[in-house]
């Protein structure tokens, strides 16, 4: 009898040590904080950062603080086209396009300091990046991009609470179709602009599905893009999608296509867009991707 009593203080003490390894004596239950470098006021990427079309570089910079020491910080991106259902890839007109992937994982034990570093770098979305071949073209489009953490005691950051940074980074290339709008005019209810098929560049193909929306934008919530409220579509999407019509309306033109003519006497979407956010997704052929948002 004395000898289970010996056993089960010696269990409740060897118990009791690991709940007080911090310190101060209490227990870290918290997952590490991704925050901002010092003298920056945004996480990089930035909320549904764009590239430049010429020089896809995504800048990433962050800090990481933790009290017991971070473990791991893991850096992903991956094709957010469809919704969340991935993997798709072309060979069209002897091009090799490819979706783009970066996969980084970072052992903070290479760091002066565990519970606080910060962390800069580049990340390429061409012949740049090692995992891009030379003759290989990055499939230009939204892509989800995270930034997770891990600490020694095991706490993760998670994406329903919003400890992972999370965002959607827009890769914008010139062989993707091009979109230009001259002049939004809610109280004339017009549109003017083209969007076009870029002849200038070898890689580019044909306009194959047009997708133009509105959204009302939660300026409490910089994270999230905004909600849907009008919507229109044309031709055929290369990427099934979860949250709209995956084809719709036969497209006027493959080639260029006027904005003007998509929208004659559509009363009901310029009421809609009065105040709110108009965003053009296009794809072509190949399943590039173009989309670019204009405020009202």
């Amino acid at each position: 009898m004395k000898k289970k009593i010996w056993i089960s203080i010696c269990c409740l003490s060897i118990f009791s040590s690991c709940l007080n390894e911090d310190t101060d004596g209490t227990t870290d239950l918290d997952a590490p904080l991704i925050r901002t470098i010092q003298g920056s006021t945004t996480i990089q990427p930035p909320y549904f950062f764009r590239t430049d079309s010429e020089n896809p570089v995504i800048p990433v910079a962050f800090s990481i603080e933790d009290v017991s020491g971070v473990k791991e910080v893991k850096i992903e991106s991956h094709s957010g086209f469809d919704g969340h259902t991935h993997g798709k890839s072309f060979l069209n007109e002897g091009q090799n396009f490819k979706l783009f992937n970066h996969n980084e994982i970072i052992d903070a034990g290479t760091f002066d300091d565990r519970t606080r570093f910060t962390y800069t770098s580049d990340v390429f979305a061409d012949h740049r990046n090692p995992e891009i071949a030379d003759d290989e073209l990055v499939i230009a489009g939204p892509y989800h991009f995270s930034i997770q953490a891990t600490d020694i005691e095991g706490n993760q950051t998670a994406y329903r609470d919003n400890t992972t940074y999370h965002t959607t980074v827009y890769i914008h290339r010139p062989y993707a179709p091009q979109v230009q709008l001259t002049d939004s005019g809610v109280s004339e209810s017009s549109i003017s602009g083209r969007i076009y098929k870029n002849n200038e560049h070898p890689a580019s193909s044909e306009i194959t599905f047009l997708w133009i929306y509105i959204i009302n934008i939660d300026e409490d919530n910089p994270n999230q893009e905004g909600s849907i409220i009008e919507e229109r579509v044309w031709g055929t999407s290369n990427w099934p999608h979860q949250f709209r019509p995956n084809s719709g309306k036969e497209l006027p033109n493959t080639q260029e296509i006027k904005m003007e003519t998509l929208f004659e006497n559509d009363l009901e979407f310029f009421d809609r867009l009065a105040g709110n956010r108009l965003v053009v997704w296009a794809e072509d052929t190949n399943g590039n991707i173009s989309v670019h948002q204009f405020n009202n």
